[in-house]
């Protein structure tokens, strides 16, 4: 990690809080992603929303990452509603989604998912879906 905590836009620290503090877990491995995700949220640098890196994956960026199982390109981390994961659109709720949001390009991120804990490597964070097509394509 290039920084030792999450750095998260400020309007997206409040919604995040709030669906963490509301939402119920499904079974051990969400809940273990939700108490991680709240207590990086507790200490991370909050950020105004005019002033985030754009490096850094938030609500609707789309990431290329490197996991265990291979080269993942073009995921959106998106609010629950939009999630399709036929459509490449992660769930903030889901152990990927609450694995990348506040890390940046080239973060190595260690997090639990139904396998056991795997390393993700965020190789590109593009902050709309155009730019990374584009980039993509190349």
């Amino acid at each position: 990690m290039k920084k030792e905590r999450l750095t998260i836009a400020e309007s997206e620290y409040h919604l995040l809080k709030d669906y963490l503090d509301k939402v119920g877990a499904k079974d051990a491995v969400h809940m273990a992603c939700y108490n991680k995700l709240k207590s990086e949220l507790a200490v991370a640098d909050i950020i105004s929303d005019e002033n985030m890196p754009t490096d850094v994956v938030r609500l609707n960026s789309v990431v290329d990452m490197e996991t265990p199982a291979g080269f993942f390109a073009g995921y959106q981390v998106v609010m629950p509603k939009d999630a399709n994961p036929h459509k490449k659109k992660l769930s903030i709720l889901t152990p990927m989604g609450s694995a990348l949001i506040g890390y940046a390009k080239g973060d190595k991120v260690l997090w639990h998912f139904p396998g056991g804990e795997k390393m993700i490597t965020i190789k590109n964070v593009y902050q709309d879906i155009a730019s990374a097509e584009e980039a993509n394509q190349g």
